[in-house]
C-alpha cells in the first residue's frame, strides 16, 4: 500500500481537544481537514458537510457502520457520502502514537462537475457508452501510487500560501477523482470481467489461468479480435493500465493471496506466482504495494485483506 506524505502533528501544548483535534484549510468549493486523536476513545461520531475523501496518515482507527467493523490504517482511503455518519474507535491512540487523517470535503455540485468534465474529455469506454462514476458501494480503497501521490500533492497545496491554490486544487482534484474511479473500476472488473467490455472477458480469464506462462500482446489482441495497436489503446482506456501491467498486477495479486493465506516462504511464492528472479519479484512487489513481500507477509499474514 502507498501512504501519503506526513503532516506535522500538533504539539500537545497547542491541542484544543485530545479527540479529533481539527485543523481546517478552506477554499471556495472544498476544504481540507486534518484530524488528530491523542488518546484512546470509542464510538466517536463524525459527520461532514459534503462528499468526503478521507485518507489515513498515522495510527489506526476502527470504523463502524457496515456489516462488520473495519480496520483503517495508513495507505488506505475511505469515501464518505454527505449524509453518512462515521462512528469511530481509536484503540491504540496516545500522545506518542496519535492517529491522524485527512478529510477532503467537496460540495456535491462541484464534485459532479469534476466527474462530468472527466467523462467529456476522458471517456471510460465509448464503445459501450459507459461512463466514469464514483461508487459508494466501494467506499474502502487501498491506495495505489497515483492516489497516494495526488493526495499528498493536494494536502501540500491546501497547506501552502500559494495565491493560486483554488486553481491548483481544481486541477489536481480532477486527477484524484479519476484515479479513485479507475481503482474502483479495476476492482470491479478484476472480480467480474463481464461488467466491462465483453471482448476482454476471455483475455482476463486467459491471463489469470496462465499466470506462470509467457503471454504476448499478439496473443491477447488476437483473442480480442483487434489489431495490436487498437487492442493496446482500448485495453488501457478500459483498465487504466497496459496489458503487460495487468499481467504483472495479476501475478502480484496471486502472490498476495499466497503471502496471506499460506505458510509458503517468499522465495517459493515468487516462483509460484510466475516470477523467475526473486530480486525482481521483490522490486516489482514493492513498486506496486509500497512494501516488500516479507513486510507484507508480516503485516497481513494473519489478516483478511479488505480488497485483493
Amino acid at each position: 500500500m502507498y501512504q501519503l506524505g506526513q503532516v506535522p502533528v500538533t504539539p500537545h501544548s497547542l491541542l484544543r481537544t485530545e479527540i479529533e483535534q481539527r485543523t481546517t484549510f478552506s477554499l471556495n468549493r472544498c476544504e481540507l481537514n486534518v484530524f488528530e486523536t491523542h488518546r484512546r476513545a470509542e464510538k466517536v461520531r463524525l459527520t461532514f458537510g459534503g462528499f468526503t475523501i478521507t485518507s489515513m496518515l498515522r495510527g489506526k482507527k476502527i470504523l463502524h457502520g457496515g456489516s462488520k467493523p473495519l480496520s483503517y490504517i495508513p495507505g488506505e482511503t475511505y469515501l464518505v457520502d454527505a449524509s453518512e455518519e462515521m462512528v469511530i474507535d481509536f484503540p491504540e491512540a496516545h500522545y506518542q502514537n496519535p492517529t491522524q487523517c485527512t478529510a477532503l470535503v467537496i460540495e456535491e455540485d462541484y464534485l459532479n462537475k469534476q466527474i462530468t468534465y472527466i467523462n467529456e474529455h476522458f471517456p471510460r469506454n465509448p464503445e459501450l457508452k459507459q461512463e466514469w462514476k464514483l461508487n459508494l458501494q466501494q467506499a474502502f480503497l487501498r491506495n495505489d501510487k497515483t492516489i497516494a501521490e495526488l493526495s499528498t500533492r493536494l494536502v501540500r497545496i491546501f497547506r501552502s500560501t500559494d495565491p493560486l491554490k483554488d486553481v491548483l486544487v481544481d486541477l489536481k482534484l480532477k486527477e484524484l477523482v479519476l484515479a479513485l474511479m479507475r481503482v474502483q473500476n479495476n476492482t470491479t472488473l478484476f472480480a467480474d470481467p463481464a461488467q466491462g467490455n465483453e471482448r476482454f472477458q476471455a483475455v482476463i480469464e486467459y491471463i489469470r489461468t496462465n499466470i506462470t506462462s509467457e503471454i504476448s500482446l499478439a496473443q491477447l489482441s488476437k483473442m480480442a479480435c483487434m489489431s495490436k495497436s487498437v487492442f493496446y489503446r482500448t485495453f488501457a482506456s478500459e483498465f487504466g493500465m497496459s496489458p503487460s501491467q495487468m499481467l504483472l498486477q495479476e501475478k502480484i495479486n496471486h502472490a498476495k493471496k499466497l503471502l496471506t493465506d499460506t505458510g509458503m516462504a517468499v522465495k517459493e511464492i515468487c516462483y509460484a506466482s510466475g516470477f523467475s528472479d526473486p530480486n525482481y519479484f521483490s522490486r516489482a512487489f514493492k513498486k506496486l504495494e509500497g512494501i516488500t513481500p516479507l513486510e507484507y507477509k508480516a503485516k497481513f499474514g494473519s489478516q483478511l485483506l479488505h480488497t485483493l
